[in-house]
């Protein structure tokens, strides 16, 4: 790599002026307990490029647990002040579906969630990284085929990473991470994504613009730079903002700055992002948690799965906004406008109102049988009749009825049980609007749990009905709902 001037180097894309870009590579072929991962290693080569390239590097090799997570606390120090972050982990990665450990090398035979203090969390990796919006970077060495079950709720691999916005994840086989670390991030005006589209067996998720130049050419300029440039304090204001109005009010202020040409390049870029538009148009609606859950749930209801209605846009959230944009005829982003926000809310009202006719015209027809039914049997006033009904109606409009024509002297009926205030007060917290309630009555009925009518109002047998959700999957059965309660319902598959 030629020699820099100073002047050049504080013009680099990577970096804002006067930080100190970090990198982070680990990877691990050996392990104690498990068959060699081959390739492992391979990331770590990087090193020499990546610190010709400007970075502060920090690399390991088959380490144990207390040593990653050493270079791990390093890391989130560094991360504070850097233009650019750069991570590679390569080795045997663990998932519980949701989330993602790199097993160290002294990793237990039989990994649990309770023994994995000492694995790497990629989502606290990515994390750190989101300190560098656009400009971090986390490659994962793994091999593919590495799926095995270890036991009911691990299994070997990758699982669904709640990438925050701003971060590029690139995940393939071990043997090419160190290519996109050495041919790519660290080369002079080599565009990553370009690079990594034309490698096989990559996957690409998380922040994906059109062209991403980690390690952009040298610009030459007339003077060196001065600490008391003038423009300085301008151009940290447009670094921080990102935005191509903060860019073109830079320029129209100091068009003949040193930081002008990499201004006009942001800017350029911007303006031919759509994906990096469109997110930062959604950035610019502000939603609140409430009004990202109102949109889960109706995403939910129309069948996307956000996989959770939580108020956190992750990576199902986002995959379920692609598929909606999809089926729309909206360009696929997987950010939100205003319109589609709107438009995804009159179809789910559409849809609750076809629902709710649908599960009338279904009551009426199973009241009109139920009648019917009653008329051949308990309306002839036998006993034999009564317990026919009832082995067919067991919760009929006839069944308390003919239950006490069975029982002449029934046992006084308990008094209710106390109201649960801290579970009523956890529910509330919800603010369930009535769709919402009518989706969940909806979500229940589906699971063969009985809600009674779906209208919206949790009645009694509403309250059974979650009651019985609850003892059923091993939740305490209060009948009220806590936020892991609904998001459990929302996302749940499979009935009694």
């Amino acid at each position: 790599m030629r020699q820099l001037t100073i002047s050049a180097a504080f013009a680099l894309l990577a970096a804002p002026l006067f930080a100190q870009d970090a990198a982070l590579l680990m990877g691990v072929d050996r392990y104690q307990e498990f068959r060699r991962v081959a390739g492992g290693t391979d990331v770590v080569v990087g090193i020499s490029a990546l610190r010709d390239a400007g970075y502060a590097v920090s690399s390991l090799e088959n380490g144990a647990g207390g040593d990653m997570r050493r270079l791990l606390d390093r890391l989130a120090v560094d991360a504070a002040g850097a233009g650019r972050l750069v991570v590679g982990l390569s080795g045997r990665f663990v998932t519980d579906g949701r989330r993602t450990w790199l097993l160290p090398a002294d990793a237990p035979a039989q990994p649990s969630l309770f023994t994995l203090e000492n694995a790497v969390s990629i989502d606290s990796v990515l994390n750190v990284l989101a300190q560098a919006p656009g400009r971090a970077v986390l490659v994962l060495g793994v091999n593919a085929s590495d799926t095995a079950q270890i036991d009911p709720y691990l299994r070997q691999g990758i699982g669904d990473l709640d990438i925050p916005q701003g971060v590029t994840v690139f995940s393939g086989p071990p043997n090419v991470a160190d290519n996109i670390m050495v041919d790519a991030i660290a080369v002079q005006g080599r565009d990553v994504m370009q690079f990594v589209r034309n490698t096989r067996a990559v996957q690409i998720a998380g922040y994906q613009p059109g062209s991403l130049v980690m390690q952009a050419d040298p610009i030459e300029v007339a003077a060196p730079a001065r600490a008391g440039d003038p423009s300085l304090p301008f151009w940290e204001d447009a670094q921080a903002a990102n935005t191509a109005d903060a860019y073109r009010v830079f320029l129209l202020g100091h068009p003949n700055s040193q930081y002008a040409a990499e201004a006009r390049r942001r800017l350029e870029q911007i303006e031919n992002d759509p994906v990096f538009l469109a997110e930062q148009g959604e950035s610019a609606l502000n939603l609140n948690r409430d009004q990202r859950r109102a949109v889960q749930a109706n995403l939910t209801l129309l069948e996307y799965d956000t996989r959770g209605v939580d108020g956190i846009f992750g990576q199902g959230t986002r995959r379920a906004i692609r598929n909606w944009q999809q089926i729309n005829g909206f360009a696929q982003t997987s950010f939100l406008t205003t319109e589609q926000i709107n438009r995804i809310d009159a179809q789910a009202n559409r849809r609750q109102a076809e629902i709710d006719v649908a599960d009338a015209a279904a009551r009426a027809e199973a009241e009109r049988l139920d009648r019917a039914y009653w008329e051949e049997t308990g309306a002839r006033g036998t006993q034999a009749g009564y317990r026919a009904y009832l082995n067919r109606y067991p919760e009929g409009v006839f069944a308390e009825r003919a239950t006490s024509a069975l029982t002449p002297d029934p046992a006084p009926a308990p008094p209710p049980a106390a109201d649960n205030g801290q579970a009523r007060a956890q529910e509330n917290a919800l603010n369930i609007n009535p769709v919402m309630a009518r989706l969940i009555e909806s979500r229940l009925s589906q699971l063969g749990f009985d809600p009674g009518s779906v209208d919206g109002q949790f009645d009694a047998a509403t309250r059974r009905a979650i009651g019985q959700y609850q003892a059923d999957r091993s939740i305490s059965a209060t009948g009220f709902l806590t936020q892991a309660t609904l998001a459990r319902l929302l996302a749940d598959t499979f009935g009694r």
